[in-house]
């Protein structure tokens, strides 16, 4: 659903936990699946860090460089 604002964007976020592949119910991970609904792109993620950079890098106006890390 393209939006003619260019101020204007929308992400779904989808969060759930599972165990790593043969490894222990105890030690279960956050998934991320992000998915930019003008452009219909879906990509799966492993950290926030991951997640925030996806965003930022698809808000209008924004830098499609990631920012530095401390």
């Amino acid at each position: 659903m393209p939006t003619s604002n260019p101020e204007y964007t929308s992400f779904l976020v989808r969060l759930w936990r599972e165990a790593p592949a043969g490894g222990r119910e105890d030690r279960r991970e956050w998934l991320i699946q992000v998915e930019h609904i003008p452009g219909g792109e879906k990509e799966y993620l492993n950290s926030l860090e991951e997640l925030f950079a996806y965003i930022r890098g698809r808000l209008p106006g924004a830098a499609r460089e990631p920012p530095p890390h401390p």
